[in-house]
């Protein structure tokens, strides 16, 4: 096809053959199954779509495409994920969607919290549950969804203060375990290790009224404080009026009937002795002259002494 007088044995250029090139995209095409598998991953390969077999850390082959098909999923790393909030920076910007929530007692309150998981079995996370994760932002992934239902059902059973003061670590145990209850269930093949309570309060709408509620409820637990504290002491003092008039009626009861006794056996004796225990009571407080009838002197009574001395005590007493 070369013109001229010397084209028949100047030696074209040849063309590479097709068995190189055939060669050259076979070994191209099997060694697009080779793959490497960190530590913290495993593998699950699919057989035209079927679950084939799960590959450990390393450098493994498998048959190339359309044959198997491999998924690397990392096992051993923390997965995290915030519901009720979105962190930018510094702040956690609230999504009202998912923060408010209904407590037992009918009050709206604004949580946000974050949850720390794992794979324990790749292959059931791969399998047995769509969408495990977030993969889109407008798609939640089956465990945000639980943590969230979860979550709702646990401050669903709860009071509004005490989940913003004193139980917020119960809580944190209760979504946990509910969580991994039903993560379990789905046999999704989740671990939950940890949730994180970030943030529960009343919302900043209400906040004012549900202040105005907490200190009435401070009020009135402090007038009940008082009024109990007011009846203990009237219960007391009472007790200790009853025993005192117990124990002196007891007292007289038993003196009485001593003495009844004691007149059975001498009835003179016994009226002498409470006539001169009478006449020493009576005369105990005032003044004693004794007069002897036998002498012939006439008797001096300093009668007016005896009456400015008694005269300021009487005055005192008409003053009262």
């Amino acid at each position: 096809m070369g013109g001229g007088g010397g084209g028949a044995g100047g030696g074209g250029r040849r063309g590479v053959p097709w068995q190189v090139i055939g060669a050259v995209l076979l070994g191209g095409w099997v060694l697009s199954g080779l793959y490497t598998v960190n530590e913290t991953e495993q593998a699950v390969i699919t057989r035209l779509g079927d679950y084939s077999r799960t590959t450990p850390p390393g450098i493994h082959w498998h048959l190339p495409a359309p044959f198997e098909a491999r998924q690397i999923v990392n096992v051993t790393g923390q997965r995290t994920d915030e519901i009720g909030c979105q962190t930018r920076g510094d702040e956690c910007q609230d999504r009202p969607d998912e923060s408010l929530m209904i407590t037992g007692d009918r009050n709206i309150v604004e949580v946000h919290f974050r949850i720390y998981y794992n794979i324990k079995d790749v292959f059931a996370f791969v399998f047995n549950v769509r969408n495990p994760v977030n993969t889109q932002a407008d798609e939640p992934g089956a465990v945000r969804q639980v943590a969230e239902s979860a979550m709702r059902e646990v401050i669903g059973r709860r009071q509004l203060e005490p989940i913003i003061t004193t139980e917020r670590a119960a809580v944190e145990q209760d979504v946990l375990q509910l969580m991994q209850q039903v993560l379990d269930e789905y046999e999704s093949g989740v671990l939950v290790l940890r949730v994180e309570l970030l943030s529960a309060s009343a919302p900043p709408a209400v906040v004012e009224a549900f202040n105005d509620v907490v200190n009435a409820g401070q009020d009135a637990e402090a007038a009940r404080n008082n009024a109990e504290r007011e009846t203990a002491r009237i219960v007391n003092e009472a007790e200790a009026y009853k025993g005192r008039v117990v124990r002196e009626a007891t007292g007289e009861a038993e003196r009485f009937i001593a003495v009844h006794a004691e007149y059975r056996l001498a009835p003179q004796v016994t009226r002498d002795r409470l006539y001169l225990e009478t006449m020493e009571r009576v005369y105990r407080a005032g003044e004693l002259i004794i007069l002897d009838q036998g002498g012939g002197a006439v008797p001096y009574l300093p009668l007016d002494g005896m009456v400015r001395r008694d005269r300021p005590a009487q005055t005192e007493q008409g003053g009262r």
